[in-house]
């Protein structure tokens, strides 16, 4: 499935505390090759992906609660290929207070696949598939000793740290 843009509506989603806060419904047809999919609107994101360590071992990444209300973060998948079900991966069952963060290792035995250096991340809503928020990085984008970050932390566009910042904020 080809997707071609995103469809932004006002709804409540059932994993947070006030759902009038959480904007994003889903999408409609985006191409998971676009920038503006890897790089959705911050007003679309529940869970963003806020940092990417994939010459790690194992690699992980960071995801943070963009939203004012807690979220359960078992309502979320997480995949290595846009769109992929089958292969998506739960998240822990937790509550991620707003503005809080949480690290997911990534190997063949957690997650049934590792993060390339040339590679993309996704994280969808679980019930209905909609997608939270993803990136899709160049070779070389996050090499071992480094990482691909949110600069600044949790909305900004993501670029090589020097220093990954696991658990804490991006510099």
């Amino acid at each position: 499935m080809r997707v071609t843009s995103f469809a932004l509506i006002l709804a409540g989603c059932s994993n947070a505390a006030s759902p009038a806060v959480d904007a994003f419904a889903g999408i409609v047809d985006a191409p998971p090759e676009t920038p503006a999919t890897a790089d959705a609107p911050a007003a679309s994101r529940i869970l963003v992906i806020n940092e990417v360590a994939a010459g790690e071992t194992p690699d992980w990444f960071e995801v943070v609660n963009a939203t004012t209300a807690p979220v359960e973060l078992s309502q979320f998948v997480f995949v290595d290929t846009a769109g992929d079900f089958v292969k998506a991966r739960p998240f822990a069952a937790m509550t991620l207070a707003p503005g809080a963060r949480f690290v997911q290792d990534v190997d063949d035995v957690t997650a049934g696949f590792k993060l390339a250096s040339d590679e993309e991340l996704w994280v969808y809503r679980a019930s209905d598939h909609a997608l939270s928020d993803g990136v899709d990085w160049a070779e070389g984008a996050s090499p071992a000793g480094s990482s691909y970050a949110r600069i600044p932390d949790t909305f900004g566009a993501f670029q090589t740290t020097t220093t990954p910042t696991k658990n804490l904020p991006n510099q």
